[in-house]
């Protein structure tokens, strides 16, 4: 049987997928789906909980596979009324802070290890170095990856002759899109790309309900991106963080003192060397202070993908996996994946991978990923995206 370690990392790997589609479903307001979700995570972290050999963190597992329990509950019984639940616990199993957070519809994660709404940042908990990842990582996107090439890469590499066209690099993108699409993995890889350090963060964990608290959490994060330049601040669900200033009565005055805040960072950080992106699943949410020229230059749509980028996706995610690639009918798993988004596609990759393990009865006996495990796994996952 493969070590307990690495069975953890690939379980600890697949809860995140499971969580992070669960979230997306959620915030869709396909609550019966999502609670099929939280299940599986509960069922993974309750593994995960075996595999641990300190007994604080085991205890403290299972705690999370109760509020998982409880959070699927309340999806399937607010399904039946066609009420809003509350969010689940904490997404993160590691302990560590998050990086991740829930859907624009705001409200906080409440779990174990989740970040009281009072407590102020620590910015430097969200930085990282430059991620491994580069373009080479992301399958398909193809208009989106030569986009960034022609609007982000090439003036920071070039910027001599652009300085002659009096055409400035851009300081803010805008990327939108349905959930799932690949928004917060194209960022890490452009950072990459660029030799950026990378600073992740969420309005869950910038916001707070103490006046003044918000807008210094947003000052301390562009501090440290200051700090360590050149570096890519990503911000996700930026509707959340700034959403439309219409009847500015419904904001606090926490909120309004936090979105100037943002807005005057945003402006302070031209000329140096730090990029914000910004991702939302609703533009039209977006204040329109945050959307005008000078704010984000750049607004970029990333679109669910199509049959080819399908394929592409899932053969960026199996590269490092042993797969019979010539027995695998691509076009057959494009055609069946209609609706699939990016993060569905990853998490077919791992899906398909757990199928191949359950064959495995020893390290030394690898089975490699067929076509069977990949249709196996397609019939388990719930589509992000539309069908066609």
């Amino acid at each position: 049987m493969l070590e307990d370690g690495t069975f953890k990392e690939i379980l600890e790997d697949r809860y995140h997928q499971y969580r992070s589609k669960a979230d997306t479903l959620r915030d869709q307001g396909e609550y019966e789906a999502a609670a099929k979700y939280y299940r599986k995570c509960a069922g993974v972290m309750r593994d995960i909980a075996e595999k641990e050999s300190s007994d604080r963190m085991a205890k403290k597992r299972l705690e999370l596979v109760e509020n998982l329990s409880s959070a699927a509950e309340k999806l399937e019984n607010a399904g039946e009324r066609d009420q809003e639940p509350a969010r689940a616990g904490d997404s993160n199993p590691s302990g560590a802070p998050s990086a991740g957070g829930g859907g624009s519809g705001g409200g906080s994660s409440a779990g174990p290890d989740s970040t009281d709404e009072n407590e102020t940042v620590d910015a430097e908990a969200y930085l990282s170095e430059v991620p491994e990842t580069d373009f080479g990582d992301v399958g398909g996107m193809s208009d989106l990856k030569q986009t960034l090439r022609d609007k982000v890469i090439d003036p920071l590499e070039r910027s001599e002759l652009y300085e002659k066209y009096n055409v400035s690099v851009v300081n803010g993108i805008l990327l939108y899109g349905p959930p799932g699409t690949g928004k917060t993995y194209i960022t890490e890889a452009l950072a990459g790309e660029l030799g950026y350090n990378f600073i992740n963060a969420t309005p869950d964990e910038i916001t707070s309900s103490l006046v003044g608290e918000a807008s210094k959490n947003v000052a301390e994060l562009f501090e440290v991106a200051r700090a360590n330049q050149p570096c890519m601040v990503f911000i996700d669900e930026i509707d959340a963080l700034a959403g439309k200033r219409s009847g500015g009565a419904q904001k606090t005055q926490s909120e309004r003192q936090m979105v100037n805040q943002f807005l005057q960072e945003l402006t302070d950080i031209q000329g140096e060397d730090v990029i914000v992106v910004a991702a939302t699943n609703l533009l039209e949410e977006v204040d329109d202070a945050i959307r005008r020229s000078g704010r984000f230059d750049e607004r970029i749509e990333v679109p669910p993908p199509d049959e080819t980028a399908r394929k592409a996706i899932l053969r960026v995610h199996l590269r490092e996996k042993p797969v019979l690639t010539e027995a695998i009918n691509w076009n057959e798993v494009a055609e069946k994946t209609e609706g699939f988004v990016a993060s569905d596609m990853e998490l077919l990759a791992t899906e398909a991978a757990y199928e191949a393990i359950d064959e495995v009865d020893s390290v030394d006996d690898i089975q490699p990923i067929a076509q069977g495990h990949i249709d196996s796994a397609i019939d388990e996952i719930e589509p992000s995206g539309p069908a066609a």
